[in-house]
């Protein structure tokens, strides 16, 4: 049975293509306001209708959409303002829009007290990774203009081995911004093009070691973690699973059959998925053109999935000691700080291997 509706609603796309993104963030047309808030409402009604709960939240930059003032408070009304405490941003529509002063104020006047940008690296560096030149002045300037207008900043600094060289260049340009919390760490792994590309460059113990006291004092994230960057090498993860020591959390991460939430991302043109935003599965209809009730039932008659089935489909995917022992490296040193990071990437290994099987043994 299905407890809960999940929705994100692709409102506006990103102004930077990072590489790493989860979600995948590109640049695309912005959906207008009376269109968002006709889904919302839509969705909110079939929901109540049929006894679930509902989520929702816009994709991908929402500081991005022109009336991004509007659309916050279109979501607020519906799932509340708690969705947006923090609010995450790359940080660029900050500083490039002139209207950022509005936006931050409809923010703290719903109860965003804090607002998240994401660094990768110094400078170019930085902006390479996000595909965009300037992007590294443009992210400092948005803290600025965060902590203009009394609220506090934090920092998503995403290190790789590129980028860990410049760790105490860039820590000091971050701390006279008055960066009020950060968070380092090697990205977490999603089984995407993005994803398999930026695995390249994913830390190694060596690499981290001297900048591990230093961001221990200064981040209360991952405090384990940098205290023993050897325990979190994907040779140690893969250990940790062949000795049965897995911890207990990756239990929770097994796709369960009927899933109690379903996820629905809704594409700028009203198509709507099961999936998330960048990972469109089964397509149901089109909210406008063929009704949103009906579109929502033929979603709602398929049922839950869990975020495995959303990445790797619903068939049950092989137990975390299997994925170790077939797809692990014994070797690896590349750094995990989640076990969700390390098993993602084992089950990638394990997809693409058998589809280069499958592909072999073809007439």
């Amino acid at each position: 049975m299905v407890a809960e509706l999940w929705l994100q609603v692709e409102v506006v796309g990103c102004p930077t293509v990072c590489r790493h993104c989860w979600a995948q963030g590109v640049s695309y047309p912005v959906m207008p306001v009376d269109d968002v808030a006709w889904v919302l409402e839509q969705a909110h009604r079939f929901c109540d209708d049929h006894g679930l709960g509902f989520g929702a939240y816009p994709m991908h930059e929402l500081a991005a959409h022109p009336q991004a003032a509007e659309v916050l408070r279109r979501f607020a009304d519906h799932v509340g303002a708690a969705e947006f405490e923090p609010l995450a941003t790359t940080g660029v529509p900050l500083a490039t829009r002139e209207d950022w002063r509005e936006l931050l104020a409809a923010a703290a006047k719903l109860g965003t007290s804090t607002v998240w940008v994401a660094f990768h690296g110094l400078g170019v560096e930085h902006d390479r990774q996000v595909n965009r030149p300037g992007a590294f002045a443009e992210t400092c300037l948005a803290i600025q203009r965060v902590h203009a207008v009394g609220l506090r900043a934090g920092a998503n600094v995403f290190v790789t081995t590129a980028n860990a060289g410049q760790a105490d260049r860039l820590l000091g340009v971050l701390q006279p911004l008055e960066v009020d919390q950060m968070w380092w760490g090697p990205a977490t792994y999603y089984p995407t093009a993005r994803g398999r590309r930026n695995e390249r460059l994913r830390p190694r113990p060596p690499e981290l070691l001297p900048l591990a006291d230093r961001i221990r004092q200064l981040s209360p994230f991952h405090g384990d973690a940098w205290a023993n960057l050897e325990a979190r090498t994907e040779a140690a993860w893969v250990a940790r699973a062949l000795a049965g020591d897995g911890p207990a959390q990756l239990a929770e991460l097994e796709p369960r059959a009927g899933g109690q939430r379903l996820p629905l991302v809704c594409r700028p043109g009203l198509e709507l998925h099961t999936g998330v935003a960048g990972v469109y599965r089964e397509r149901h209809g089109n909210l406008r053109s063929d009704g949103a009730r009906a579109v929502l039932g033929r979603a709602l008659e398929q049922g839950g999935r869990s975020i495995d089935a959303v990445w790797f489909g619903p068939d049950r995917l092989p137990a975390v000691e299997e994925l170790a022992a077939r797809y692990g490296d014994r070797s690896g040193q590349g750094v995990h700080f989640t076990e969700s990071s390390v098993r993602y990437l084992w089950l990638d290994r394990a997809r693409r291997a058998g589809r280069a099987a499958a592909a072999n043994s073809g007439p």
